[in-house]
């Protein structure tokens, strides 16, 4: 049973499970999540990846000791969505998150679902007073949706990586626990 903490109205998050390794293999290998997929970096960040890959990785994840690693479930079918990541590596105070849905499911809402449920986890049962996510310039799409949800641009990794044969930035943005507080817990209207 997932947690309430874990439970929205449509998606619920809660650990990998053997099950999911056919539609998490599936949605990896998705052309349109080419370098956005969120895997550990001991992995391609384009596809194709192998099942053998995609079960390393859920092994991998469920390995990790300062990160959550999520599978996000529509409540309806109970059917994998997407993935999430909550990853305090070096300071629980300041997390890191991450969201990756399925091509074939984005621009329904469970995005969104999904970066609440992790803000109020990080915010209610966390020391977090930051949470920051770090997005790649060319990604203008997780750009907007960081924005949309109260993250500001707090800095910029110069040349942090190549992206179709040109240098990229990463840009980091954050929201301070007060800054969520003030909105209501809530992604700030555009």
């Amino acid at each position: 049973m997932t947690s309430s903490v874990f439970a929205g109205e449509t998606v619920a998050l809660r650990p990998f499970e053997s099950d999911d390794l056919p539609a998490l293999a599936a949605y990896l290998n998705q052309p349109e999540l080419a370098g956005r997929r969120c895997i550990p970096w001991s992995f391609p960040e384009l596809p194709p990846l192998s099942q053998g890959q995609v079960q390393a990785i859920i092994q991998k994840w469920g390995e990790a000791e300062n990160a959550l690693n999520l599978a996000v479930v529509r409540l309806e079918t109970q059917e994998l969505v997407g993935h999430a990541e909550c990853d305090w590596d070096w300071d629980p105070h300041c997390p890191s998150v991450s969201v990756v849905i399925a091509p074939a499911h984005q621009r329904h809402g469970y995005g969104s679902k999904v970066l609440s449920l992790l803000l109020r986890y990080l915010f209610e049962y966390t020391p977090a007073h930051v949470v920051s996510c770090w997005i790649a310039d060319w990604n203008q799409s997780a750009l907007q949706f960081a924005a949309h949800h109260g993250f500001q641009a707090a800095g910029r990794m110069r040349r942090a990586g190549m992206y179709q044969g040109r240098p990229f930035d990463m840009i980091i943005s954050d929201l301070l626990r007060a800054e969520w507080q003030q909105a209501g817990g809530l992604p700030h209207a555009s």
